[in-house]
């Protein structure tokens, strides 16, 4: 870290632990250089940048101060959780880590817990950081059956006590809740004209559910088709719902359904919506011993995640879960201060294709 952050945060540091209380003038530009050491111009940086966050107000006259508004805030909890679908999970705990390294320069503490995509836990996790008075909440949308009485308990709570709130990942259909999420449709795009120009025609698109981000790869996946001007069929859009989201309790009878329309259908190529398809299938291709690439090309979203517990490389996209979490924590943030955008409510970070031996040309 540079000195000037170092700097920086010492200040704020110093700030948040109430050296400099209300009508107490801060030490001045010279005095702060010779304290730390370092130039007045790096020192002025420093007390700029703060100024312009809200922490400090500067008279020309009687110099600089702690910003009033940020006292009211200090009266409050400074805290925010972040309910993810699970921390051991690589993704979701680089997108906590995005959240809190944000929260930290701001002086903001962070609760973070598993939801396990559980509706009735997430309710009980929300109902916590209520109850401990947390000033917002970045959450990801659970859309599980029976989700829309628990979604809007969940909301209604949250918006009745104030509490802030931003949605990680996906979107909640029919509400103007601020989200961020990554740019589904043009990975999904990108990622099936990658298989057409391998020479694939007939690609099989395998989901579980309508949320979101699945409906929105189904239509890159749609578009990516059309443009190349062949034609698309509704049976390449392969949905086989299930219960829960996370279906590992489900995941044989998956396989066994993935299995079955396989044989029915012609294909060259899978593009499997997230990593837990991917893996369901890769197990019905291997029992209806295809190899990958040598007889069936496989491309798959979250290929970071499903390469490391298959051991194979795998090509597909992988989302910049960190900004993500750092784009939400802002977001928040903003909202908390009162500078939310109301006509700006969404923001789509972008993904990367990771390319690896998972595609053949035909």
């Amino acid at each position: 870290m540079t000195k000037y952050m170092n700097l920086k945060q010492d200040i704020h540091r110093r700030l948040m632990n109430g050296e400099w209380t209300e009508g107490y003038r801060l030490p001045s530009s010279r005095e702060f250089a010779e304290y730390y050491d370092s130039s007045v111009n790096t020192v002025e940086k420093a007390i700029k940048e703060l100024v312009h966050e809200g922490w400090l107000i500067r008279d020309s006259r009687r110099g600089t101060f702690m910003d009033k508004r940020k006292l009211h805030v200090q009266s409050s909890t400074n805290l925010v959780a972040a309910f993810v679908f699970g921390i051991e999970n690589p993704l979701w705990s680089a997108a906590l880590r995005g959240i809190e390294d944000v929260l930290y320069l701001q002086g903001y503490h962070l609760i973070s817990s598993s939801n396990d995509r559980n509706l009735e836990k997430l309710e009980v996790l929300v109902r916590g950081a209520v109850a401990r008075k947390v000033e917002g909440v970045i959450l990801c949308p659970i859309m599980s059956h029976g989700h829309e009485d628990i979604n809007n308990r969940i909301f209604s709570l949250l918006q009745d006590h104030g509490v802030k709130v931003v949605c990680l990942d996906r979107t909640v259909y029919n509400s103007n809740i601020p989200y961020v999420t990554s740019d589904n449709i043009t990975g999904a795009y990108h990622l099936t004209k990658l298989l057409i120009n391998h020479g694939h025609r007939r690609i099989l698109f395998i989901r579980n559910s309508n949320i979101s981000t699945m409906n929105e790869r189904l239509l890159g996946f749609k578009q990516a088709i059309l443009d190349s001007d062949f034609e698309y069929s509704e049976e390449f859009d392969v949905i086989i719902p299930t219960k829960m989201e996370d279906f590992s309790d489900e995941f044989d009878w998956y396989c066994e359904v993935i299995e079955q329309k396989m044989k029915q259908l012609r294909f060259t190529a899978v593009f499997t919506a997230n990593d837990q398809i991917g893996e369901a299938a890769i197990h019905s291709l291997k029992k209806l011993k295809y190899s990958i690439p040598e007889d069936v090309s496989l491309v798959t979203y979250d290929a970071d995640n499903l390469s490391r517990k298959m051991n194979i490389h795998v090509t597909g996209i992988s989302q910049p879960f960190y900004e993500m979490g750092q784009c939400a924590a802002k977001l928040l943030l903003n909202l908390i201060d009162g500078k939310g955008d109301p006509y700006n409510i969404g923001q789509v970070c972008q993904s990367n294709i990771d390319i690896g031996e998972s595609v053949k040309s035909i």
